[in-house]
């Protein structure tokens, strides 16, 4: 089992060449995220997709402190998929990468040859009319048997405010978050099964994790 110390330990080595403060996003993460759960979620899996990869810090994560063989991934900004590439170059002899740009519509049909499909804090990026419709695509597209993690931000809990307040500073939007409850009945609806479910507060965010099977 990973430990969170584990977690930033390693980042606080990793150089970011576009500044102070996303060194310290990218060093410091794991303090108010349950990155830690999420891998430890890993288990058995030997292939790992990332919907909303970004530069590929998460992905960075799981080449390190798992035994994945795969790990692929689509973001909209081509800069962050570029910068995820360059990031995860000196793991290319231990994993095989492949991470796309992603047009906001059409997800790749490749999910459906992963073991385990992570959506990390993206769902409340998405706007309110396409949530619903986005996680049964998620769900169309994987194979029977495959795992879904789905990482939010709890709408549910006061501290949600301190989200939408981060999400306004650093992404200029604000969030459409979903209550906890609501992820578990429109999951269900879908047609997935739950594994396993947490909720967790880090500092002032609220984190729900539902792990999910097809």
């Amino acid at each position: 089992m990973v430990k969170q110390s584990e977690l930033v330990d390693f980042l606080k080595k990793q150089n970011v060449t576009s500044g102070f403060l996303d060194q310290l996003k990218v060093n410091y993460r794991p303090l108010i995220c349950p990155l830690d759960e999420l891998i430890n979620n890993i288990g058995s899996a030997e292939s790992v997709f990332d919907i909303g990869c970004g530069s590929g810090q998460f992905a960075l994560l799981i080449a390190e402190f798992s035994n994945v063989k795969r790990i692929g991934g689509v973001e909209i900004d081509e800069r962050l998929v570029n910068n995820a590439r360059k990031l995860l170059a000196p793991y290319s002899g231990k994993v095989q990468i492949d991470f796309n740009a992603y047009d906001g519509s059409a997800l790749p049909a490749s999910i459906g040859t992963y073991d385990l499909i992570f959506l990390v804090d993206v769902l409340h990026h998405i706007p309110k009319k396409f949530q619903a419709g986005f996680l049964a695509k998620v769900y169309s597209l994987m194979r029977p048997g495959a795992r879904f993690v789905l990482k939010d931000i709890d709408a549910s809990s006061p501290f949600v405010l301190s989200n939408k307040m981060h999400d306004m500073v650093f992404a200029r939007e604000i969030g459409n978050e979903w209550p906890y409850e609501r992820a578990m009945k429109v999951t269900r609806e879908i047609g997935f099964k739950v594994v396993d479910s947490s909720k967790r507060r880090m500092y002032v965010y609220p984190h729900y994790t539902i792990a999910l099977e097809k």
